[in-house]
């Protein structure tokens, strides 16, 4: 079921757009987690990643996996952006999942809003973003 909500969502799966992305991509820092992304078109591709640093397998799945679950439930409009890709922290496997999911919700957002920001000043100078 969890899959079937979570398809408005490209999985990516070259490590290439990993480093591309993080390495020049905006960045947002939140307790939990920091979230690198580009703007572009189409359905956003999607990673969520928890190094060593986030402690053991366990607590690096279960980061991953709260961090999963508040993205399929989150109801933000992302058409303006191409990648997404979530960075666990080491407090993101100890928090309350309720705590997870308001700060992602409102993290996505301040990156949509954002993005609405910056599309519509581009579009009447006609430059890039």
């Amino acid at each position: 079921m969890a899959s079937e909500s979570l398809r408005r969502f490209r999985k990516i799966r070259r490590r290439e757009t990993l480093d591309e992305v993080i390495r020049t991509g905006e960045v947002a820092r939140t307790p939990y987690f920091r979230v690198c992304y580009l703007t572009g078109e189409g359905p956003p591709g999607v990673a969520i990643l928890a190094g060593r640093k986030v402690g053991g397998a366990v607590k690096r799945n279960r980061a991953k996996r709260v961090l999963r679950e508040a993205l399929r439930t989150s109801t933000a409009d992302l058409s303006g952006i191409e990648t997404l890709i979530f960075i666990a922290s080491g407090r993101a496997a100890d928090a309350r999942y309720s705590d997870i999911r308001t700060t992602l919700h409102e993290e996505l957002r301040r990156i949509s809003d954002r993005d609405s920001r910056s599309g519509n000043e581009a579009g009447q100078d006609g430059g890039p973003r």
